[in-house]
């Protein structure tokens, strides 16, 4: 992460705008950030942190609020932008805090450059997702970044001091060793599963014998065995008894009893259909006359026909009788309609006079909506001056009681100026006078004599005192006289806008006589030339809607006479057609009456009684026929049956079928068992298979997958140092080793940090403690960093800080920037000379390191500076480049 720069306002002390340019900065590697107590050099490093992650790089501030200036106006936002490059791209973070209505309102921003353009991340993103976007871009959370980037003033030794847990987390995070956790994590994860895969088949395979009440293979093949000893018994049964045999002989014995019931069934259905005899010989007589009715059925349906046509055609001639009528109406109602109508004729000619009138008035309403356009954009335009001839007024007169302010303020300062110039003349003459003597001249006016020798004064005043309030004076007519130059060229600007504004003002009153005039060919009620033409369009219409209406009632009456002419045709035709069918009707009935008499009926009605649908006649006749081949087959069947059953006696239904059941109650019993025990075979030979190819080898295969997930356990770490931070402990002996090398140039190489394999406090993890030598300590396994001093552990710290930013940049890990908030007050002159030697020793990379600090040797050393200053508004920051 490279800073590139920070702009902040309104933000702790600093009431205005403030940039700091790191590119700049970074020319030489090394500044100072230097200012008197209280000024506000801390918030330099607030802002970066404040920006990212929304907290204080002391984290003692994470209220946007009370981290705003009191000394700003209201309308002024506070702000903080943070702008750094990570990775090849450049990204801003910004958070805001701006007056809305009664309380401000925060907003924030994080953008990514794109083509020389910051492109927003995320539309109205929120304060979370800034400190998210943060932690993901630089790969540090807020802890980690005050350990590693900026270290807050006190604690400067965090990282030196931190808990294994901790560094693991930094370690991680910057060397993005997390890969080796997660092979780690990986290895476990399959070797646990394997495990538990067999734990799971063996435990399938206990659970399978236990089913059987078998604790091993060998005694579920026994079980298989006595099965199967068990099946043959069964089978050896059913063939010693032959009970197939015997149950084909009782179904012989079955089917003879049979033969004797169906000869016994057979007579009783002849005996049935004897019975029958009669009712046949009736549906004989039946068909007969059905036959002779039918050549009757003709002429009847013919009558039939023609009463119905008769009947619509009646119905015809009533239904055009009625439509004569209603069309007869509806012409009336028309032609009335259309005399209503014409009524209207008078205006609607009146209103075609009024549109050729109005259409001759078009052009001259062009010109007045042109006149009108004319006249707004002048009105507008006569705004804008007078606006903006107020505004320039404003800006003169705020120049007045500043002037007013100065000018007071120099006459008094004249006057303090007169004054002590008169004292300081007085006192020279009353010098003068004191060592003036008769007889000797006075070195002013030659006088040998001195009789009025003037008083000295008691009041000392110096040319010095007199100078100093001369420049006083001075210094505010230079200030008056530049306000009377800024105020004499507002005055100049002022009366040019004036000026524009009282010539638009005259052309406008042109512009609205010309309007005026205009607008005399007006017709009354009408104003602009739209309203014009929606006039002349809605007499239009009116006029057209009359025509169209007109022609639509003429064109109704005319197509009403139509159809009224051709209903009468209609309702005459009907009549006749009518009259025709009644004639045939009646010829109709005369040969229908014949017809009954010659085939010997008596009515009609009896004629249709006898009548019956073709259908009917073939069933009949059908029941007929099956009838007299039933009666035949019958009596064959018996003589057929007899013959088989000559000599024969029958058997005892009873007890024979009593038997049959015996035999397949025994068969079926034997057949059951038989199945269930096959089955039960069949069954067990299937699992013995399944146990036998699960349990292949399972043995060895346990004890390799246990010493697998053993091997993983170890890997995670479980057991102590695992995979990852191995590999961090070998990265970290790498920082150290780039630490030492800084040490080498503190107190003659007096500390050298080593990583001690001692067990994290409170965890059985090895391998990222740290441990330092000194050299003048009898301890020869090394000093706890928690026991050097307050100047040794900032040291110390400082080396360690360095090395981690080698070492990262060596691995591609990019951290271009340190920075260092006070800890060299602690430090005698000796060791801020190491101290220098070390940050010197690091001018030669691209990144910068970044020092707070009162002390004047730092100043002295350090050429390049940003300096806070303070003012009667709050502070400010000068930057100078060595």
């Amino acid at each position: 992460m490279k800073p590139l720069k920070v702009e902040f306002q309104a933000f702790g002390p600093y009431a205005g705008y403030e940039c700091v340019d790191f590119e700049k900065l970074s020319s030489k590697g090394l500044f100072l950030i230097c200012g008197k107590t209280g000024t506000g050099k801390t918030m330099i490093l607030d802002a970066m942190t404040f920006a990212l992650y929304g907290k204080s790089s002391g984290n003692v501030r994470d209220d946007f609020a009370a981290m705003r200036c009191t000394n700003a106006d209201d309308d002024i936002c506070t702000f903080v932008k943070f702008v750094f490059e990570n990775n090849g791209k450049i990204y801003l973070f910004e958070r805001r805090l701006e007056k809305k209505r009664k309380n401000f309102s925060a907003s924030y921003n994080v953008s990514v450059m794109k083509e020389g353009v910051f492109c927003p991340l995320s539309e109205n993103p929120k304060d979370r997702f800034l400190n998210e976007k943060a932690e993901e871009i630089i790969g540090l959370d807020y802890s980690q970044f005050i350990q590693v980037i900026i270290l807050p003033q006190g604690k400067f030794e965090k990282l030196l001091t931190s808990k294994s847990e901790e560094k693991e987390k930094i370690l991680t995070s910057i060397f993005g060793e997390e890969k080796w956790q997660k092979i780690a994590d990986k290895m476990y994860e399959s070797a646990f599963n394997a495990k538990e895969e067999l734990r799971a088949v063996k435990e399938k395979i206990d659970n399978s014998l236990a089913e059987e009440n078998c604790s091993s293979v060998n005694e579920l093949i026994e079980l298989i065995d006595e099965k199967k000893k068990e099946e043959q018994k069964l089978i050896a049964y059913a063939e010693e008894k032959n009970l197939e045999g015997l149950l084909k002989h009782k179904n012989d014995e079955l089917a003879l009893i049979n033969r004797f019931k169906d000869i016994d069934r057979i007579k009783n259905s002849l005996t049935a259909l004897e019975n029958k005899k009669e009712e046949i010989i009736y549906l004989e007589e039946k068909i007969k006359l059905a036959e002779k009715a039918e050549e009757i059925r003709v002429l009847i349906d013919n009558t039939e026909s023609l009463k119905a046509e008769l009947n619509k055609r009646s119905s015809e001639e009533e239904n055009t009788k009625k439509e004569v009528l209603i069309y007869e109406g509806q012409y009336k109602d028309e032609s009335k309609k259309l005399d209503e109508h014409l009524k209207c004729l008078d205006v609607v000619e009146d209103n075609k006079t009024l549109i050729i009138q109005y259409k001759s008035k078009l052009s001259d309403y062009e010109k007045i909506d042109e006149a009108k356009k004319e006249l707004l954009i002048k009105q507008e335009e006569e705004k804008c001056a007078r606006d903006n001839e107020s505004i320039f007024k404003k800006e003169y007169e705020k120049y007045t009681p500043k002037v007013l302010e100065l000018n007071e303020e120099y006459k008094k300062k004249d006057e303090q100026h007169k004054e002590l110039l008169d004292k300081y003349l007085a006192g020279i003459t009353g010098e003068l006078a004191e060592n003036l003597k008769d007889g000797i001249p006075c070195p002013v006016c030659g006088s040998t004599s001195h009789p009025n020798k003037a008083a000295s004064t008691k009041e000392r005043v110096t040319k010095e005192m007199v100078e100093a309030k001369k420049n006083e004076k001075e210094k505010i007519y230079k200030l008056l006289n530049d306000i009377l130059a800024k105020q004499e060229d507002a005055k100049h600007t002022y009366e040019e806008k004036h000026s524009q504004s009282e010539k638009v003002s005259l052309e406008l009153a042109a512009v609205k006589t010309r309007y005026e005039e205009t607008k005399k060919g007006f017709i009354e009620g009408i104003e602009t030339y739209d309203e014009l033409i929606h006039t002349i369009s809605m007499l239009e219409d009116g006029v057209n809607k009359f025509i169209n209406l007109k022609k639509e009632i003429e064109d109704k009456i005319k197509e009403t006479k139509e159809l009224l002419t051709a209903t009468k045709a209609k309702t005459e035709q009907a009549k006749a057609e009518k009259d025709a069918v009644l004639e045939k009707l009646n010829t109709a009935k005369a040969q229908l009456n014949t017809a009954i008499t010659e085939k010997k009926f008596n009515s009609l009605e009896e004629v249709k009684l006898y009548l019956l649908e073709k259908k009917e006649i073939d069933g009949i006749k059908s029941e007929i026929i099956e009838y007299n081949a039933n009666i035949k087959t019958s009596k064959e069947q018996i003589d057929a049956i007899s013959k088989e059953l000559y000599g024969k006696t029958r058997p005892d239904e009873e007890k024979c079928q009593g038997e049959i059941e015996e035999i397949t109650n025994q068969i079926k019993d034997n057949a059951t068992k038989t199945g269930i025990v096959h089955k039960e075979l069949e069954r067990l030979n299937n699992k013995l298979e399944t146990v036998k190819a699960l349990g292949n080898g399972i043995e060895e295969k346990i004890r390799i997958v246990d010493e697998d997930f053993s091997f993983a356990k170890k890997l995670r770490g479980d057991s102590g140092t695992g995979l990852q931070r191995y590999v961090l402990g070998i990265m970290f002996s790498s920082v150290i080793t780039a630490a030492n090398r800084m040490l080498e140039l503190v107190h003659d190489g007096r500390y050298r940090l080593f990583r001690s394999d001692d067990k994290a406090q409170g965890s059985n993890k090895r391998g990222l403690e740290l441990k330092v030598y000194d050299k003048y300590s009898s301890e020869h396994d090394g000093r706890f960093v928690s026991t050097l001093s307050g100047g040794e552990k900032f040291l110390v710290s400082l080396a360690l800080s360095i090395g981690m930013s080698t070492v990262a940049c060596k691995s591609g890990i990019k951290i271009n920037a340190l920075f260092i908030d006070e800890g060299f007050g602690s430090l005698d002159e000796d060791s801020i000379e190491d101290a220098m030697d070390i940050l010197d020793s690091i001018q030669k990379s691209n990144g910068i390191v970044g020092i707070i600090s009162h002390v004047q040797i730092l100043r002295e050393r350090i050429s390049t500076k940003i300096n806070v200053n303070v003012n009667d508004k709050g502070s400010y920051i000068t930057q100078s480049i060595g």
